[in-house]
C-alpha cells in the first residue's frame, strides 16, 4: 500500500526540544545523543538509562496528511521501553524491546540491530511527536519512519477499521501495570484496542473482597496505614490515593473511555484470590472476618480459599458483581483459572450430598462421578443466581449484561473443580467461555468445547498462549483455532507491560480477527516488524567483533 512511496526517515533526533535536555555523554536528567549508521538510515538516536529520569521531549515531524508511522528502537543490556504519543493525543503508547538473550550463543549480535515496528496510522498535519521515559526503565529511540498514504490508502484503512465482522478478539488486563492507576495511564491501557479487531476488554475489578475501584460492597485495595518500601506496592497505593483525591473512580473511567470508541468493557474477577502471602501486601478483610466460610480439605483442615457453598460468600459476590454491572460494565467475567478450588468438603457440601445420596462424600474417592456432579450442581446454582442478578440490572437499564467465564483445559479438569461449562452453555447462563491452558499445559480440548457450545448462544474464544510469539506463529495459531470452529480468540495479559507493548508482535495480534483473510496474507500485507542491521554506534563498528562481543 504505502510501500510504493518513498518512506521519510526522521533520524536526527538531536533536533528534539528542549535542547538543554540533550547531552552527548550520559547525564542524570538528560537524554544521551548517540550517532549511528544502519542499513538504509543513519542519524542520532536518543538513549536514557534506567536511572536517568530523562525529561519529556518534543520532536518536530514537519509532515502533512496521513502516514503510517513506524518506530526504530534500540537496546543493549536491559529491556527497553520508550513512551510516545502525538501532540493532542490523550495518552502515551509504550514500545518495548527485549534485550538479547544470553541463551543464544551469538547473543552479542543482537546489539548490532535496530528493531522497527509499526505504531499507528495518523493524520500528521500540525502534529509533533512527544517522547517520554518510563521511570526506572531504559529507553532508546533511533528513528521515526513515516510512510505517506494516498487518499485511496486512507479510505481502505478506514473501511477496514469500520468492519464489524472482524471484531472477534478478547483481551484481558489485570489493571496493575505501567501506571494504570492514573487517568492517563488507564486510558493508555485501552487505547491500544482502538481501530483493532478487539471487541471486548476484560478489566480486572479485583479478587477476594479487594476491589480495584472504589466500591461500596468490597474494600478498595488501598490502606491508609500502608507504608511500603517495595516500589510496585507503593505506587499502587499512591495511585489509588491520587485518584481518590481527584474523585476519579477507576472502573467508571475505563468503562466510559472504552465505550467512547466502541469497545466493550467487562469486569473480570479472580475467583480464588482471597488471600496472598504475608509479604505480598494485599489482604482480603472479608477472608479474615469470616473464617467459618473458608474451604475445608478432605481431612478437615481449613484452606486459604472462601467457599461458594456458603450463602454469606455467595451473597457478597452477587452484590459485588451487581455493583459492577450497575456502574455500566458490559458484563461480568469469572476467572476460574486463578485460585481454585472454590468448593471442597465444607459442612454444607457434606450435608447436601448426604441428603441426596445417603452417604458422606469423604468416604468416596475425590474423583467419584456422583460427587463431582454434586459439586458442579452447587456452582451451577451460583451461576444461575448471578445470571438472574445481571438480567435484573439489564432490565432496569434497558440493555443486556453479559456473563462469561475463563475455564480450564478440558471437561475432566473443569468437573474436578465443579465447573460444568456444558450446562452453563446449554442453559444460556454464559454468553461466552474462554478455555485457558492452566499451568501452561498448552493442550486444550477445543473439539469438546466446540461440541458443547454448538447449537447454543454461547460463543467460544480459546486463549492464545504463550504470550510472546513471532507474528508468523501468532497467525498460524489463529488459523489452527479457526479451523477447529471457534468463534474468536482471547489474549490474557494484553497490557502494555506484556503483549501490547511489543509492537512487532502486536502488529499481527491486533488483526487476528480477520479470519477469512489470514491464510492469504503475504508478509508485506500487514504493518509489521523488521530487524535493521546496525553498522556503527558512537563511532564503534558493530560487526562480529563489536564491543559487546568482548564483554
Amino acid at each position: 500500500m504505502a510501500a510504493e512511496r518513498p518512506a521519510i526517515y526522521i533520524s536526527d533526533l538531536g533536533r528534539a526540544r528542549p535542547g538543554a535536555a540533550l547531552s552527548p555523554t550520559p547525564r542524570q536528567n538528560h537524554w544521551q545523543t548517540i550517532p549511528y549508521e544502519a542499513e538504509g538510515v543513519s542519524g542520532t538516536m536518543l538513549v536514557a538509562d534506567s536511572e536517568c529520569s530523562a525529561p519529556t521531549l518534543v520532536l518536530p515531524l514537519h509532515a502533512q496528511g496521513w502516514h503510517a508511522i513506524h518506530l526504530g528502537v534500540w537496546t543493549d543490556w536491559e529491556d527497553s521501553v520508550v513512551r510516545v504519543k502525538l501532540s493532542g493525543a490523550p495518552c502515551y503508547t509504550p514500545v518495548f524491546t527485549d534485550r538479547p538473550t544470553p541463551t543464544n550463543s551469538e547473543w552479542h549480535s543482537g546489539f548490532a540491530t535496530l528493531r522497527e515496528a509499526f505504531w499507528i496510522h495518523a493524520d500528521l498535519t500540525g502534529r509533533e511527536l512527544i517522547v517520554s521515559q518510563v521511570g526506572g526503565r531504559r529507553a532508546g529511540l533511533a528513528y521515526v519512519k513515516l510512510e505517506p498514504l494516498s487518499d485511496a490508502d486512507v479510505a481502505a484503512i478506514q473501511e477496514d477499521q469500520a468492519r464489524t465482522d472482524t471484531k472477534r478478539l478478547i483481551a484481558y488486563n489485570d489493571a496493575a501495570h505501567l501506571e494504570p492507576r492514573s487517568l492517563e495511564g488507564m486510558r493508555g491501557e485501552l487505547e491500544h484496542f482502538r481501530d483493532s479487531d478487539f471487541q471486548k476488554l476484560l478489566w480486572c475489578i479485583g479478587s477476594g473482597s479487594e476491589t480495584y475501584f472504589f466500591s461500596s460492597v468490597g474494600e478498595t485495595a488501598l490502606r491508609e496505614e500502608w507504608d511500603f518500601v517495595e516500589e510496585f506496592l507503593f505506587s499502587w497505593v499512591e495511585g489509588f490515593r491520587v485518584l481518590k483525591a481527584q474523585g476519579t473512580d477507576p472502573l467508571t473511567t475505563v468503562i466510559e473511555y472504552a465505550h467512547s470508541f466502541g469497545l466493550e468493557l467487562h469486569g473480570m474477577y479472580l475467583v480464588g484470590g482471597w488471600v496472598y502471602p504475608p509479604n505480598h501486601g494485599f489482604e482480603s478483610r472479608f477472608y479474615y472476618q469470616h473464617p467459618q466460610w473458608r474451604c475445608v480439605s478432605r481431612s478437615g483442615r481449613p484452606v486459604t480459599r472462601m467457599s461458594y457453598a456458603f450463602e454469606g460468600v455467595r451473597n457478597f459476590l452477587l452484590a459485588l458483581f451487581r455493583e459492577v454491572a450497575e456502574r455500566g460494565a458490559d458484563g461480568i467475567n469469572l476467572g476460574f483459572v486463578r485460585g481454585l478450588p472454590c468448593l471442597l468438603y465444607e459442612q454444607p457440601m457434606i450435608d447436601g450430598f448426604q441428603q441426596q445420596h445417603g452417604q458422606d462424600p469423604r468416604d468416596l474417592p475425590e474423583d467419584d462421578p456422583t460427587w463431582l456432579r454434586f459439586k458442579a450442581g452447587v456452582m451451577t446454582d451460583f451461576m444461575r443466581a448471578l445470571r438472574r442478578e445481571l438480567n435484573q440490572v439489564g432490565e432496569q437499564q434497558g440493555r443486556t449484561v453479559q456473563l462469561s467465564a475463563y475455564v480450564l483445559n478440558d471437561e475432566a479438569l473443569n468437573m474436578a473443580h465443579g465447573l460444568d461449562a456444558a450446562t452453563w452453555a446449554q442453559e444460556g447462563l454464559v454468553d461466552f467461555i474462554i478455555p485457558y491452558p492452566l499451568h501452561n499445559v498448552m493442550d486444550m480440548d477445543i473439539p469438546a468445547y466446540v461440541r458443547m457450545t454448538s447449537g447454543t448462544q454461547c460463543k467460544l474464544y480459546p486463549e492464545v498462549m504463550p504470550r510472546r510469539q513471532s507474528p508468523a506463529e501468532f497467525r498460524q495459531k489463529a488459523l489452527d483455532f479457526y479451523a477447529q470452529g471457534v468463534d474468536g480468540l482471547a489474549f490474557w495479559d494484553a497490557s502494555s507491560a506484556y503483549r501490547v507493548g511489543f509492537k512487532d508482535e502486536w502488529s499481527m495480534v491486533r488483526r487476528l480477527g480477520h479470519k477469512d483473510e489470514l491464510a492469504g496474507w503475504a508478509p508485506d500485507e500487514w504493518p509489521s516488524y523488521r530487524v535493521v542491521p546496525l553498522y556503527s554506534i558512537g563511532g564503534l563498528v558493530m560487526d562480529e567483533h563489536n564491543p559487546y562481543a568482548a564483554a
